[in-house]
């Protein structure tokens, strides 16, 4: 098990930093009261929105690719592999290679992609229900229930229902002790970067738009070096702030992995997150945090340690840790985010992906880095930003390799895995009023593989939201 021993340096670094509360999507508006009596309060949060999304470029890289490699590793002379990771599944073209030992072999070229469609946000259209009702003086109890729908119709077949989905349904106390909450609710690794995405980058506009027939939410800068929080079963607790400190800590739902065959759990995930809030002047915040999560995992079954060619790997840990920061003076917003772990996926923890794991079932490690920048003029929001995610070879990964299918007695590699994922975002906000918003953004997606493939996107979105 590779877990935290390579990462001390690493982890002494993130430590320096620190996070983070219990709230909300960062996006929402203040909740609206529609009743309030000495006994019970009932509010709505929510949002409804839609854009219209043109995303052109290049197709996904055929799932067979053909080159060979020279002793530089340089690619060279045909060969053949598999192509395994990516965050878009774009179509392929249908043509043959024009090069005819290729085409033989059932080679394609690369596609193109050039389509419109109207898709829902990076944050969802929502509705949020609560009642909150006073225990003591000092102590308040709340129920929240928030769903999410989106405006794409499945399958883009107007007779498919959208179904809706309850992203978050908890019971929360709070009171001069803290704050505790039991349901559902949204994870506590890299909510800091995420955050940063929503509030400074996407909370009224799209992003990256992830598959180009998938429905929902589309992604923002996740899978760009920003891992999704996601939503969960969950337990947690919240310190009240001390001289600007704060720790949640809480306990999750576990994930199985079946892409890795880890079809089993024995405890629950363990989460958490440290902010640190400076507020100084009148517009003026610094905002460190720090976060992380790990989880065993384990096989069903019969599981042999001792198996051959390699020995069998009846259990493992994944783990990750998050760390950034935001800034906040006058007109001008910057967040800086990073992480790093191993089995996390491109996109959310312990995502169920061939990029996770290696086909030994060894966690593949990774890293991604994130910088937001905005600048509030009047009732106008100009962001832009960047983001990457790494993939990293097992050893595993670095020796397998295939015979050539032309050159008898010479091997090439097996695969070749995604090596990252690059995204470059601008836009800008016009908030009509504090209710109704207007969004124009560009997203261009770069995708590299190890042996040389690429992947290039542009989506350009335009749209409106408006909340409660």
């Amino acid at each position: 098990m590779n877990c935290f021993s390579a990462r001390l340096p690493r982890l002494a670094a993130a430590a320096g930093l620190l996070c983070f509360g219990l709230a909300l999507s960062p996006a929402a508006k203040a909740e609206k009261t529609l009743v309030k009596t000495d006994s019970f309060e009932i509010f709505t949060t929510g949002r409804a929105g839609g854009f219209i999304s043109w995303v052109y470029g290049d197709g996904r890289p055929p799932a067979q690719r053909a080159v060979g490699l020279d002793p530089n590793g340089q690619p060279t002379a045909p060969g053949l592999w598999n192509i395994l990771g990516g965050e878009l599944e774009a179509p392929e073209s249908t043509e043959p290679s024009d090069d005819p030992q290729l085409a033989a072999l059932g080679v394609q070229k690369q596609g193109t992609v050039n389509m419109v469609r109207v898709r829902s946000g990076f944050v969802g259209n929502s509705f949020g229900f609560g009642v909150r009702v006073p225990v003591t003086e000092s102590i308040k109890a709340t129920a929240f229930l928030e769903f999410w729908t989106f405006i794409e119709s499945p399958n883009r077949n107007v007779g498919n229902p959208n179904y809706v989905d309850l992203k978050q349904g908890y019971a929360q106390v709070e009171g001069p002790f803290g704050t505790i909450l039991a349901g559902r609710g949204r994870g506590l690794f890299s909510r800091g970067a995420t955050d940063i995405n929503a509030k400074y980058g996407h909370g009224y506009a799209v992003g990256f738009p992830h598959a180009l027939d998938s429905n929902g939410p589309t992604r923002g800068m996740i899978g760009f070096g920003v891992m999704g929080t996601g939503w969960a079963g969950t337990v947690q607790y919240a310190t009240p702030r001390l001289a600007g400190f704060q720790l949640t800590a809480g306990i999750m739902d576990p994930i199985i992995n079946q892409a890795a065959r880890y079809t089993r759990t024995k405890l629950p995930r363990v989460e958490a997150e440290l902010r640190y809030k400076l507020e100084f002047g009148n517009k003026g915040l610094v905002e460190p945090f720090v976060n992380g999560m790990f989880q065993n995992l384990y096989k069903e079954g019969n599981c042999d340690p001792n198996a051959t060619p390699e020995p069998g790997i009846c259990d493992t840990r994944a783990f990750g840790v998050g760390y950034g920061a935001r800034f906040e003076y006058g007109p001008f917003r910057l967040g800086l985010a990073g992480h790093f772990g191993d089995g996390l996926g491109l996109s959310r923890a312990l995502e169920v992906s061939t990029a996770s794991t290696d086909s030994t079932d060894h966690l593949r490690s990774f890293d991604g880095y994130y910088a937001q920048s905005q600048v509030v003029l009047g009732n106008f929001d100009l962001f832009a930003g960047a983001g990457v995610v790494r993939i990293f070879l097992t050893d595993h990964d670095k020796k397998a390799r295939i015979p050539h299918p032309f050159q008898p007695g010479v091997t090439v590699p097996e695969y070749s895995l995604i090596k990252q994922q690059f995204g470059v975002n601008a836009g800008v906000v016009y908030h009509w009023t504090e209710s109704l918003h207007f969004a124009f953004d560009y997203f261009r997606a770069q995708l590299d593989w190890q042996l040389g493939e690429q992947q290039v996107l542009h989506a350009t979105n335009l749209g409106m939201t408006l909340t409660w």
